[in-house]
């Protein structure tokens, strides 16, 4: 039976790239399987920052502390005010601030536009694939400086990609007449012509 890839199976294919034997742990003790692991990580965290229908929330509500700051938590890679608001706002020192009043003091609660990043282990399988194969080519060529592993990998990147963009497409149900509250536009169907009232 098949099971889903996690983060071990996927360091496993980032080694098997460079003839590396797969390990059985994510440990600490050997350089490369650890080099593997990191780049894997930043490869994770690369591609989620681009900003996907998984890791993406529309309004998400930021309520002010006691001190009236608005702390951004660490796992936030970027965020953005709706396209109507008058704030400029920034990430200054692990909280909001506002560029036009030059404040980081805020009396209401703001909705912001946020891209989140997870762990590997909670993105959609089809990322997950696309990103271990992305870390391999990255990792060949890093560790090994290897232009022929690295260009053995790269259709398996571009298939793993090409699936990714398909799942992305499918989830986020984009329509080139949509609105951006998710709301899709009747386009013309022919056998409406026939329906008579």
């Amino acid at each position: 039976m098949a099971s889903k890839l996690n983060k071990l199976a996927a360091v496993n294919i980032v080694l098997s790239n460079i003839g590396q034997a797969p390990v059985t742990v994510v440990d600490n003790d050997n350089p490369m399987v650890v080099m593997a692991a990191n780049v894997l990580d930043e490869v994770a965290n690369s591609v989620q920052a681009e900003g996907w229908t998984f890791n993406t929330e529309r309004a998400y509500p930021f309520t002010p502390q006691a001190d009236r700051r608005i702390r951004i938590p660490e796992n936030v890679l970027q965020f953005d005010t709706s396209y109507d608001s008058t704030l400029e706002t920034v990430l200054r020192g692990g909280c909001l601030y506002d560029k036009r009043e030059h404040t980081f003091n805020f009396t209401e609660k703001l909705y912001l536009d946020v891209v989140w990043l997870v762990e590997f282990d909670d993105m959609p399988d089809a990322f997950k694939q696309y990103v271990a194969m992305r870390a391999a080519n990255l990792f060949a060529g890093r560790s090994v400086g290897s232009a022929e592993a690295v260009k053995f990998g790269e259709r398996e990147e571009a298939q793993a990609r090409a699936a990714m963009m398909e799942y992305e497409t499918s989830q986020g149900d984009y329509n080139m007449l949509g609105t951006n509250t998710n709301q899709n536009y009747p386009t013309y169907r022919p056998s409406n012509v026939l329906i008579r009232y």
